[in-house]
């Protein structure tokens, strides 16, 4: 009798111990842990079976009076058990006071891979998009690597560069709520391709200093003028894998001026000179996310401007210009995925480049043109799609003709300084 009450005793323990936990998908039972040991038995998803150990990456079941082992991954998450010590990773975590029982991180990569061990070698289990939470297995055991389990119930090893560090960004209690962030705002989640338009209206000044080896009010001048502009801006981004980004993205501007220019004389006469502006670009980039907020990119384009006299028998003798090439540039772009503000600050500088004038009114035989523009837009999002902006843009171009001047005789060497500034606000959309 005495023997029986220590066996029942024994078997107690090994009951309480048990659980029972579903397939998630359709899974093979094997006789041993290893993907080529022989099976027992298919099970459909949604099956029950008893957990009797865990063995690393496999789990010894018992189902249907027989046992065997089956993936970690293809079980559901363990039931729920007592509250335990809070994990701890860099620091204890709070969530409204409390101490957080369960610690979870986010993905923050544009896309994450779980693994089955910590090493870039070994054999992914999942792909997993931004923004995915993962509840923290082994946070200590290696410093490049972080142990957890995702809503899936798969349990692996990812790159600590792929999530949040932990501290600041998806500390968060079991209840899955408590990990949103506490703006009420959020952008659009990342997507591979991202498609966005905006319109504007402004307001642009033109100024021209040429200077010549003759002197004359044709050769001598330095003018300003204000114009009304308007643009439109279109832009794709297509995000293949991982961080890397390849970018498309076309504008459209002008403006018009009216009087215009005031040409004073006293070379010709006195008199008014309106004007109109167009340019237009069409780019291409390459760049690279940094960490969770930056686009850094190179980009290449193809520009045009030209600059437009009413009237071609203007009192100033001004020609029609065009200025057409290759550019070269860079963009940065902030876009923090739960403020409002967003930003995008971009340069470019001409590297090929030809200017012509209307026949009859060179200011030389042959140009040399050089050219830089910068700008700044600042947008605030109104909702998660559509956003208004205000932007600044700088542009400055130079241009050295030599040679006989057909526009006055007796010029052979002409330099022009070009600036011009556009102020505009206007509303952008994500498409």
């Amino acid at each position: 009798m005495r023997i029986s009450w220590l066996l029942i005793g024994m078997a107690i323990p090994t009951l309480a111990a048990a659980e029972t936990r579903k397939t998630t998908t359709q899974v093979t039972v094997r006789k041993r842990a290893g993907e080529k040991a022989a099976a027992v038995v298919v099970l459909p998803a949604g099956t029950a079976v008893e957990v009797v150990r865990e063995e690393g990456r496999w789990v010894l079941v018992r189902v249907k009076g027989g046992e065997g082992y089956v993936t970690r991954t293809n079980l559901d998450l363990p039931p729920t058990t007592a509250p335990g010590p809070a994990p701890a990773w860099s620091a204890p975590r709070r969530t409204n006071g409390a101490l957080a029982l369960d610690l979870y991180v986010q993905v923050t990569a544009a896309a994450g891979t779980l693994r089955t061990t910590h090493a870039t070698t070994s054999p992914a289990l999942a792909t997993l998009p931004r923004g995915a939470r993962l509840a923290v297995v082994d946070g200590t055991s290696d410093p490049a690597w972080l142990r957890g389990r995702d809503d899936q119930g798969r349990d692996g090893w990812i790159a600590r560069a792929e999530i949040s560090d932990g501290t600041v960004h998806a500390a968060a209690d079991a209840d899955p709520r408590a990990a949103e962030p506490t703006s009420t705002f959020r952008r659009r989640a990342t997507r591979s391709l991202e498609l966005r338009g905006s319109a504007g209206l402004g307001y642009r000044s033109l100024g021209m200093d040429l200077t010549s080896n003759s002197d004359g009010g044709l050769t001598n001048y330095l003018v300003d003028a204000n114009a009304v502009a308007a643009a439109v801006e279109f832009d794709a981004t297509l995000r293949p894998a991982g961080p890397w980004l390849v970018g498309f993205d076309g504008s459209f501007q002008t403006s018009v001026s009216s009087p215009g220019i005031d040409y004073p004389g006293p070379t010709s006469a006195a008199g008014k000179v309106p004007f109109e502006t167009v340019a237009g670009e069409i780019g291409v980039r390459a760049g690279r996310r940094v960490r969770t907020a930056f686009d850094l990119s190179l980009r290449l384009a193809g520009h045009y401007d030209a600059f437009l006299p009413r009237d071609v028998e203007n009192a100033g003798m001004l020609p029609r210009e065009r200025l057409a090439g290759a550019t070269i540039g860079a963009r940065v772009e902030l876009r923090p995925p739960t403020s409002r503000f967003a930003a995008t600050l971009r340069t470019d500088v001409l590297v090929f480049g030809k200017r012509a004038q209307t026949p009859g009114l060179e200011d030389g035989t042959s140009s040399t043109a050089r050219a830089v523009w910068g700008g700044l837009t600042v947008h605030v999002a109104i909702t998660a799609r559509w956003a208004v902006f205000g932007a600044y843009d700088f542009a400055r171009m130079s241009t050295s003709w030599s040679g006989m001047s057909t526009r006055q005789p007796g010029v052979t060497s002409t330099h022009r300084i070009d600036t011009s500034q556009l102020v505009q606000l206007g509303i952008g959309a994500e498409l």
